[in-house]
């Protein structure tokens, strides 16, 4: 049949069809079904598709009296398992065209969903609707209704409906490009903003009400009182919405204002459900003195004031809110009840991990541990977050393993199913019920976040049920799976007197067949803030706690060790565990385990909303693996189609896998790395290790480096604190001070040093050696006055002096005594650590640079009698090739900034040239001949700055000279037309 064949024959007995016993459950099989097919959709699962990856959700259409609240969208159309849009039906006699109540419900649907568009159709009609905004009273039906086609105008604007709804653009990831101005949009008044600002404007006044009845309790059992009442009315007035309340009963009793109704509500709904979510201790104290409060939250859930539809609220998009709501708590001040960020979420955003990458680590894990079993082996395993928060990695899970088990019974025992509509099933409450209470652990060292998990699980477990299909008491209680702890640390570890500040927790003999999350974040800085007796013991008891360790590291450690032989383990983590030098004991532990099973880097793609993080997915499995599987995903797009191609990914052995930093290149890539490294040698091979350091280190910056006001033959003039001071000039280096001027430091502007520091050491034939004090003060009395009028914040033992000083006169000696000889050379380049690109200045002036972690310098020095120019080594290092190289091992921050110090300059490979070959040495000198010439062409610029006469013809030649050096270092290389795949760092990530 052919959308010509479908029109017609609408049309030809149309009269009948807009008839009102012509019913919604005709029109989706006549019309619907074949309409969405031609779209390409699989509306029966005729390909088989598993349960939980299945392409369209189709519900059983209701009694045409149903509450439009208690009903689902009729149909779910997915890209794999992550909702894309809705389809309402109507039957034709409903004008859809212009009446509004259809249009709302459509919207309120997709608004809920966090989804894009929706589309309402009686087939007379089809509208798509914008989704992204809030669904108010007196909408009318063409409000957000993005098109609007008449049944006869389907057949020509056909290839313009396939454009928007088909199933090709859904799975080629068009449909996001499509509609991404309403994603732009979604982000501004997302459902779980608005919910969530509603959800805390309900904890401030409820919090004010039982603090002014209750005013002894303290902040802690404040914040969970309130939670716990919130949860209640949340989870029965979801329970209306999804048939298993009567719809509009809370409603009822906030008109009528009936305390005893409501109190006696909380109190059947306790032994209806029986999982301590309404066992309220407060209950008459609170609600029968004065329950305005209460009367104001419950109106504020119903249509108008809420604009939700709960039937399609789904667990995770509430675990969403609830992560954010955990971030801050109710504050018992002078001035009354307020609302503040907890202490460790102060200047720290909390992010929500988002749908499709839960499942993406769920796919890896426990759809793989499932492959192949039973349903007694699938209810007898234990899936585990011993970080879970509000539970959104368990929630995903419990869904994957009901669709699992769906899947199971479908080929083995269909008669432990129960239909819901056509080819579409759903397990017996008692067994899913055994899923989620044998299988589904959860440890956080939040209450309120166990609290919410808890809450989260149980309304999980009620999807898809109503009245006449659970039990009483109809839940269980969850005591037993999520638990309030410290996952880090177990009793024994932890002092008698800490227990209760530390609140271990003890795993004993359990461990799990799959471990699944994304583990908090946190520096060790911020440890050291905010859980200062923790810090202390996982130094004590994990070997990747090593220097400055994130706590990240210490989960990976945990969990590895919480898996039982051949368990697996996913996390979505940052990628730079691979590369740091705090992360070299965790490399060490995992590398010499062999359970690392694959490693899936998102590159510059960014996986949280509004947060710069370079993530991965780490997937482990207890048990020797034969190599480590790397992928790096270069388009999420790509990746959230499963559209990459198998030459994406490498095998790397772990016996190549350096401690002190891994390298994992990208499997496509992998044969231009080896090229490139089969023609080079390291720059510390070529060099020596010696000859790349690290600039100078004072540790009193301020007191010894300045800007002259003056000069003359023997003293620098300069000011401080507001005195003038004078300087001998023997005492003083040149000094190059950072800079984002016209000074700052670039590969192509001819370099010169921009301040000057004291320097109280003198060259000798034995060395640099210290000035001490006698000659200071005898020799260089403007130096020594100086210098003794800032002894005290000299004197200052956070100074560190390193050597320690043998005499109480070596107060003034720099914090470190590394470089000072290597600085002054002929001739050195200079790299600033953290930059992006052009940051290799040559320097001819023997100046002085500073170190200090990621703000600092370091300095390359070339042997003497070497063979290479300098010019030469300056081009390649700027090169995308080396540039791409240092992104490969050294830290990739936001914008494309790359920590580049000593340790990944050693590693960068130079390209080798056979000086005695006449080709090679020519490619050499031309190379080191033009970057040269862009030194000089760039003076040249500089000093011409705002002369557009001289600077045009200038910049021309500049840009002339560019491409002709890009050109030779190309043909150098000699890698052909793959050398166009080398990503241009600059480029990838400046777009993040």
């Amino acid at each position: 049949m052919t959308i010509k064949d479908l029109v017609q024959k609408y049309h030809a007995n149309r009269t009948a069809y807009l008839k009102a016993d012509y019913n919604e459950t005709q029109l989706r099989t006549d019309f619907l079904d074949p309409l969405f097919e031609m779209l390409g959709w699989d509306i029966k699962n005729n390909h088989g598709k598993p349960t939980n990856e299945r392409e369209v959700l189709v519900e059983e259409a209701l009694r045409e009296d149903a509450n439009s609240n208690t009903k689902k969208p009729d149909y779910t159309f997915r890209l794999f398992s992550e909702r894309k849009f809705f389809l309402e039906a109507k039957k034709p006699h409903v004008k859809i065209d212009s009446d509004t109540e259809p249009a709302k419900q459509v919207r309120r649907y997709g608004f809920t969903a966090k989804l894009k568009i929706s589309v309402l159709s009686n087939f007379e009609h089809l509208a798509i609707y914008d989704c992204s905004q809030k669904v108010d009273k007196d909408d009318s039906a063409t409000k957000a209704r993005i098109k609007l086609y008449h049944y006869t105008e389907y057949e020509k604007a056909f290839e313009e409906i396939q454009k928007q709804l088909s199933h090709e653009v859904v799975y080629t990831g068009e449909f996001d490009e499509i509609w991404k101005e309403i994603e732009s949009q979604l982000k501004l008044s997302s459902v779980d903003d608005l919910f969530l600002k509603q959800i805390n404007e309900w904890r401030l006044i409820l919090g004010k009400e039982i603090h002014s009845h209750q005013n002894q309790l303290d902040e802690a059992q404040l914040n969970d009182i309130v939670q716990s009442y919130i949860n209640s009315i949340i989870f029965l007035r979801v329970c209306e919405d999804r048939n298993i309340e009567v719809y509009k009963t809370l409603l009822n009793f906030a008109d009528n204002e009936d305390f005893n109704a409501l109190i006696q509500k909380f109190r059947e709904a306790d032994r209806k459900y029986n999982a301590g979510l309404f066992n309220h201790a407060l209950t008459e104290e609170i609600i029968t003195n004065n329950s305005s409060a209460f009367w104001i939250i419950i109106k504020q859930l119903y249509f108008p004031e809420s604009t939700y539809s709960f039937v399609v609220f789904a667990s995770d998009i509430l675990g969403n809110i609830y992560e954010i709501f955990l971030g801050e708590q109710l504050k018992i001040t002078n001035e009354g009840i307020t609302l503040e960020k907890k202490p460790e979420h102060i200047d720290r955003d909390i992010v929500t991990t988002p749908t499709f990458i839960i499942q993406d680590i769920l796919r890896e894990t426990i759809a793989k541990h499932c492959e192949g079993k039973t349903d007694t082996e699938i209810l007898q395993s234990s899936f585990a977050d011993i970080a879970c928060g509000s539970g959104a990695f368990l929630l995903e899970t419990y869904q994957l393993l009901h669709d699992t088990l769906v899947d199971y019974y479908l080929k083995n025992n269909p008669a432990e199913l129960i239909q819901t509509a056509i080819s579409t099933y759903k397990l017996k409450f008692e067994t899913k019920r055994q899923l989620l209470t044998n299988c589904i652990f959860g440890v956080d060292k939040d209450y309120n976040a166990v609290e919410a998990c808890k809450f989260g699980l149980l309304l999980k477990l009620l999807e898809n049920e109503d009245n006449n299909t659970i039990p009483t008491p109809a839940l269980p209680n969850m005591d037993a799976n999520i638990h309030f702890g410290n996952s880090l640390l177990d009793s024994e570890k932890t002092s008698a007197e800490n227990q209760r500040d530390i609140n271990p927790y003890d795993f004993g003999a359990t461990k799990f067949d799959v471990i699944v999350g994304n583990p908090p974040y946190m520096a060790t800085e911020h440890m050291k803030q905010f859980t200062p007796l923790e810090l202390p013991l996982y130094k004590t008891h994990y070997q990747s706690a090593y220097k400055q360790f994130d706590k990240y590291f210490l989960f990976i450690e945990r969990g590895l060790n919480l898996l039982k032989p051949n368990g697996l383990f996913g996390y979505i983590v940052p990628s730079k565990f691979t590369k740091v030098g705090a992360g070299k004991k965790l490399r060490e532990f995992l590398a010499s385990k062999k359970e690392v099973e694959q490693i899936i880097s998102f590159g510059a793609n960014q996986i949280f909303q509004d947060k710069t993080t370079y993530t991965c997915l780490l997937i482990l499995k207890k048990t020797e693996q034969e190599h480590l599987n790397y992928l790096e995903v270069q388009s999420l797009k790509d990746w959230k189609t499963r559209n990459i191609a198998s030459h994406n990914y490498d095998s790397v052995e772990f016996e190549k896998l350096d401690d002190d930093g891994w390298t994992l290149v990208p499997g496509n890539l992998k044969p231009i790395f080896e090229s490139i490294e089969s023609q080079s040698q390291t720059l510390e091979l070529l060099i020596g290790s010696e000859n790349i350091y690290n600039g100078i280190q004072t540790s009193a910056n301020n007191i010894y480096i300045h800007t002259a006001t003056n000069e003359d033959e023997q003293f620098y003039y300069f000011q401080k604190d507001g005195t003038d001071w004078k300087i001998e000039k023997e005492l003083t280096r040149p000094y190059f001070k950072t800079s984002s001027g016209s000074d700052n430091l670039n590969t192509y502007r001819p370099f010169s040093p921009n301040a000057f520091v004291i320097y109280p050491y003198l060259k000798t034939d034995e060395g640099i050696q210290f000035v001490e004090i006698e000659q200071l003060e005898s020799d260089y009395p403007n130096a020594f006055a100086y210098l003794n009028h800032y002894k005290e914040a000299l004197n200052n033992p956070k100074r560190d002096i390193k050597p320690t000083p043998e005499t109480e006169n070596e107060w003034y000696r720099y914090g470190r005594h590394q470089s000072l000889d290597k600085c002054d050379v002929p001739a050195k380049i200079i790299v600033g650590v953290l930059s992006q690109g052009n940051k290799y200045a040559i320097d001819y002036y023997g100046t002085l640079i500073s170190s200090g972690g990621t703000a600092g310098y370091c300095m390359i020095t070339l042997p003497e009698d070497f063979s290479y120019s300098i010019y030469y080594i300056q081009a390649l290092l700027n090169s995308k090739y080396l540039e791409w190289f240092s992104a490969l091992n050294g830290e990739v921050f936001r914008g494309g900034y790359i920590a580049r110090g000593t340790k990944v300059l050693k590693k960068l490979p130079i390209r080798v040239i056979d000086f005695e070959n006449e080709t090679e040495k020519e490619l050499h000198d031309k190379i080191a001949s033009l970057q040269e010439a862009l030194i000089q062409l760039q003076g040249q610029i500089d000093q011409n700055a705002g002369n557009q006469r001289e600077l045009i013809p200038l910049k021309r030649q500049f840009g002339n000279k560019k491409t002709e050096l890009n050109d030779i270092l190309k043909a150098l290389y000699n890698l052909g037309e793959v050398d166009n795949l080398i990503p241009l760092i600059s480029e990838l990530y400046a777009a993040h």
